[in-house]
Order: structure tokens, then sequence, then C-alpha cells
């Protein structure tokens, strides 16, 4: 069963800690033992992968009560553009796929980073006499 978590709102820049509990289809604790594969992605309004599981460090907290925590360093954050984003917890055990979370993570510019301009400039017209 796929939960939505609450939205999020961050700074890019930042580190982030995101602390997750899976549940089951009955809505109890997904017991996380056994080490299952735990993927977390963050997509785009496109639903295309910015940040993905290579990109971050997960560890299981408590396995029995479904809790992981999944680290997100500032040097990946910093590049986002402020957007409205989705995140997707998926876990892989005896080869079955199952995303059990998901929800809107809220993302504010990194205020400090060097951003390039997203205006265009209009050309200077000038009178030729």
């Amino acid at each position: 069963m796929t939960t939505t978590h609450a939205p999020i709102f961050w700074f890019a820049g930042d580190d982030w800690e995101i602390r997750a509990t899976l549940l089951d289809e009955n809505g109890n604790p997904y017991d996380l033992s056994g080490t299952p594969e735990i993927k977390w992605a963050l997509l785009d309004g496109s639903c295309r992968r910015v940040i993905d599981e290579a990109d971050v460090s997960i560890s299981v907290t408590d396995a029995a009560a479904g809790k992981c925590s999944i680290m997100v360093p500032s040097a990946k954050t910093s590049p986002l553009p402020g957007a409205r984003y989705t995140d997707a917890i998926r876990i892989v055990t005896g080869g079955v796929s199952s995303t059990l979370s998901t929800g809107s993570i809220y993302v504010t510019a990194d205020p400090w980073a060097v951003q390039a301009a997203t205006v265009a400039r209009r050309p200077v017209l000038r009178r030729v006499s």
C-alpha cells in the first residue's frame, strides 16, 4: 500500500534528512528486517528523477517499526531550482518491488548559490541617423 506523506518544505543547499515510517497493505509498520533494498528518488514536475538512491545515504533505524532515514547532502540539493517535487520510497525484497511512500516536497532555491540568469535580455534598439 502506498501512503502519501504530508507536504515537506525545504531549502536547496541544505542537508535534508527524511525520516520515514513505511507501512504494509494493512497500515501496519513494514518489517524492514532481512535487509531489503530501499530506493529513494526525487522527481521533478515532468516525473524525471533529479536525485536518486545513488546520491543519498539510506539507513534502517528501526526495522520492526518500518523506520528508515534518507540523508540527502547539500551538494545534491543546492542545484535544484525552486519548485514542487515528488519523492518516492520503494523497497525490493525477494524480487518484489513495492513503492510504499510518496508525497510533495516544495523546494526554495538556494539563496547562497550563484544562479544563472533566467530572464533573457532584450536587445538594445539604437536609432540610426
